[in-house]
């Protein structure tokens, strides 16, 4: 898919960072979190960093799994990106749970 420095590859990768940056942030600035939020944080943070560094090192997201069932194909994706849905399932399942606490 795509591929080296041209166009906007320089600024997804400055998307990245800054998203890397922001989610650092986010970690140090929770006093108390939950498994399940730290588990969440976590996952979104390795996963955007694993697809930082194929970006910072490629210029492309390197996606390798592909799933078909006949003719039928989903997007192909990696493991980065399965640690970025599983973490941001996580914490939408968290903000759910604590939401329905306090109300």
């Amino acid at each position: 898919a795509g591929g080296g420095w041209c166009g906007g590859a320089w600024r997804l990768a400055g998307v990245g960072v800054w998203g890397v940056v922001g989610m650092c942030g986010a970690v140090g600035r929770r006093r108390r979190t939950g498994c399940r939020t730290g588990l969440g944080l976590a996952l979104v943070l390795g996963g955007a960093i694993g697809n930082l560094g194929d970006r910072l090192r490629f210029g492309h997201v390197v996606d390798f799994i592909q799933v078909h069932y006949g003719d039928l194909y989903w997007p192909a994706f990696n493991v980065a990106d399965s640690a970025i849905t599983v973490g941001a399932a996580l914490l939408i399942l968290d903000a759910l749970r604590s939401r329905r606490k306090h109300a």
